[in-house]
């Protein structure tokens, strides 16, 4: 036992270091929403209120009244409490920075890997399988990716395994108190993350069913009851802000190539085209070649040099699909299939195909299939057994391929596709400026990407917040500009820029990724 203890606590170590290393300098640059998440969560951490003045808020909007205020076709745009509160207990112990607001997000990782450690050794009472499942998780590159950004696509995780945890313990030793934590566990994570609203209640769908078949109706008070409570909290946030539930519906309807179910039944046609793209997009999850080969287009979530998975996890996972679908009378294993299968319904639901981020769950219980082709292979025949450690083999080396790309060719890559102004090294030279100038006014181009979070992000890392009451946006033309005083420093984008004799070119920040995006100019 012990040896297993030390083994599982070295394990821990390795993760959190390889998770962990360049966390500030690798992804580049900050996400959408890393610099909102980080500015508010700044705000908490030292005055116990968002920069909109509320006091430990449910939810977060992210208007800024110092930054650019954008009238957006959803109204205000709200996020769920965690990730933010995660920041902001990191920032109480350390100064803002890009590592310090993405590492509680790598400790959720080690977190996860403890927890399906947990939940494959509740199952199968095998420290073997145990550790299979939690080095599985630990090698999914998706899983690795997303936990390195200080974004809420993970924070569904922890909830997930923990309710898994618990399934185990209601089908091992069902008692009203596991019942009822259960259901608090669901109903807490619903505040985890937007799809949470939709999974948590079909895992809760899930727990009622498996208690049904226990026998075990006097549980369902209990479970229902658990998943309830957390959400009385939403009684007192809405009735003082009755706008929220329309403002978050209608965010995530917006801006998509394809429309969404959702958005088609509130408006009462193309629900045909709108359900056949959800359906494309369902089955886009169940691709291999997303899954094992490409893990998608989107550079903010895949390398494109590998899948979700490595490869060899489809040998187990295949395995693993063969001896589930033989078994579906069993509860357990139904558990794990019917949560790999609803795993899509979020991202089908939107319409957005080959998105890992919303299909986030499908990472657990798709290492739970192959640990169920890791136990077959154990029980079967000799050549079955070689085809599995062939296949376990290869996990390593293609994860250490992976790693190497990642922190080499994908950086720069990763950097255009998290912030194509590449607004660091302007922030750099514009704090640089400030500073040596007397302090001057100064005018940044609104229409940039989140460029007034980010400001605020660097302004404050670099102790010259005071920079941000000197600050105006415009659309970026500099004719708006014709008032400003003499030395102010303006932000314009390169290939839109117009040269003028009332404004010295000071700078063109050269990218990570070898552009120069963004021009600071001078007035003269």
């Amino acid at each position: 036992m012990r040896s297993f203890l030390v083994a599982g606590v070295l394990a821990t170590v390795v993760a959190l270091a390889l998770y962990g290393y360049r966390l500030g300098d690798t992804p580049a640059y900050l996400g959408l929403d890393e610099a909102h998440f980080a500015n508010h969560a700044h705000s908490i951490a030292t005055t116990a209120r968002d920069l909109n003045g509320n006091r430990l808020p449910l939810f977060i909007s992210l208007e800024d009244p110092l930054g650019d205020r954008p009238t957006l076709p959803w109204g205000v745009t709200w996020y769920h409490p965690y990730g933010v509160y995660l920041i902001a207990a990191a920032l109480t112990m350390a100064p803002l920075s890009e590592g310090v607001i993405r590492a509680p997000f790598v400790a959720l990782a080690a977190l996860n890997l403890c927890l399906i450690y947990l939940v494959t050794w509740r199952w199968y009472h095998s420290r073997a399988l145990a550790a299979a499942a939690g080095g599985l998780l630990a090698l999914t590159p998706a899983h690795f990716i997303l936990s390195r950004l200080a974004l809420d696509y993970v924070l569904p995780l922890p909830f997930t395994l923990a309710w898994m945890y618990c399934v185990t313990s209601v089908l091992r030793q069902p008692t009203r108190r596991i019942a009822l934590i259960t259901g608090l566990v669901l109903g807490l994570g619903c505040f985890s993350y937007v799809s949470s609203w939709l999974m948590m209640p079909a895992y809760l769908a899930i727990s009622l069913a498996v208690i049904v078949r226990q026998s075990r109706r006097d549980l369902l008070m209990p479970l229902v009851t658990g998943f309830v409570l957390p959400l009385l909290l939403l009684v007192p946030w809405v009735m003082f802000h009755p706008e929220m539930p329309g403002n978050v519906v209608a965010q995530y309807q917006a801006g998509e190539a394809r429309r969404s179910v959702v958005s088609a039944l509130l408006a009462g046609d193309g629900v045909a085209m709108a359900v056949r793209d959800a359906m494309s997009a369902y089955w886009s999850y169940f691709d291999p070649s997303f899954l094992f080969v490409s893990g998608g287009a989107s550079r903010l979530v895949s390398t494109g040099s590998i899948g979700v998975w490595p490869i060899g996890v489809a040998v187990l996972m295949a395995i693993g699909v063969i001896r589930v679908l033989r078994r579906l009378g069993e509860p357990w294993v139904t558990v794990v299939f019917v949560g790999f299968v609803l795993a899509p319904l979020p991202a089908a639901l939107k319409g957005e195909p080959f998105a890992i981020q919303r299909a986030i769950s499908l990472l657990p219980f798709g290492v739970l299939l192959a640990v169920e082709g890791l136990a077959g292979a154990a029980r079967g025949t000799a050549a079955l057994r070689v085809i599995a450690i062939l296949a376990i083999a290869t996990l390593p080396l293609q994860f250490a391929g992976f790693v190497r790309h990642y922190f080499d060719g994908y950086r720069p890559q990763a950097a255009r596709a998290l912030d194509p102004t590449a607004f660091p090294e302007t922030a750099r030279v514009l704090i640089e400026q400030w500073r040596a100038n007397g302090e001057p006014a100064l005018a940044i181009t609104a229409p940039l990407y989140d460029v007034s979070a980010k400001w605020r992000f660097y302004a404050i890392a670099n102790g010259h917040e005071a920079a941000l009451a000197r600050t105006t946006y415009f659309n970026g033309d500099l004719s708006e500009l014709r008032e400003t005083p003499r030395g102010t420093l303006a932000v314009v984008e390169t290939a839109t820029f117009t040269p003028s004799d009332r404004w010295t070119i000071v700078a063109r920040p050269a990218s990570v990724f070898g552009e120069t995006p963004l021009t600071v100019l001078r007035r003269e």
